[in-house]
């Protein structure tokens, strides 16, 4: 199946799900609206998926060394001190350090989901779950967060801003996807659709 094929089928899919998510999920239904610390205590489960996240990153760059684009090296090198950034942002606010803490299982089995994503997976595989379709995921998160915390009267907003413009940057990858037979196509549909509500499910978690 041509690219443009399986951009379309892959996208509308993302699309899809995320739209559902932002009218349903508490991530997008719930945020805080307040500036106490005490609302921002779920930051410690983002804090160690994006330590993770440069950890996987870091991975796939160095399984795919021959690849004829720069998207997996500048992804880990922009990623690799985000979560330094974000536990900052908490310690400042007054939370615990997030270090102190464990994510919650939710938490981890998107972790677990990204490392295979990286370590077993196809390149194509890897871009369309990591990149098209956490980092859309992402994009909307921090826009949508970014605005909040920003009504809230919050100023120290370096770390919530980084992430409006990079992850958009970083899930923009559908011209690098390769040419795919029928197979390869279900198989992705099926792992983006597990991938959204593995996502969907994490993002909940953190407002229970």
């Amino acid at each position: 199946m041509k690219q443009s094929q399986v951009v379309e089928t892959i996208s509308t899919i993302i699309a899809e799900e995320l739209e559902k998510a932002k009218k349903s999920n508490p991530f997008f239904t719930r945020f805080p609206e307040s500036a106490q610390p005490e609302d921002f205590k779920w930051c410690m489960h983002l804090y160690h998926l994006s330590k993770h996240f440069g950890e996987l990153l870091k991975l796939r760059w160095e399984r795919f060394p021959d690849v004829d684009h720069d998207v997996f090296s500048t992804h880990y090198k922009e990623e690799k001190d985000h979560a330094e950034m974000l536990r900052k942002w908490m310690t400042d606010l007054g939370l615990g350090d997030p270090e102190q803490s464990f994510p919650n299982y939710e938490t981890e089995d998107f972790i677990s989901l990204q490392y295979r994503a990286v370590s077993s997976m196809s390149e194509n595989l890897s871009l369309l779950l990591v990149n098209s379709t956490a980092e859309g995921y992402a994009h909307a998160m921090y826009l949508h967060a970014h605005a909040i915390l920003k009504r809230a009267g919050f100023t120290n907003l370096e770390y919530w801003e980084v992430h409006c413009v990079a992850d958009e940057e970083h899930s923009n990858v559908y011209h690098l996807i390769q040419d795919m037979n029928d197979t390869e196509l279900k198989e992705a549909e099926h792992l983006v659709r597990y991938t959204c509500r593995s996502l969907d499910t994490m993002l909940a978690s953190w407002f229970k």
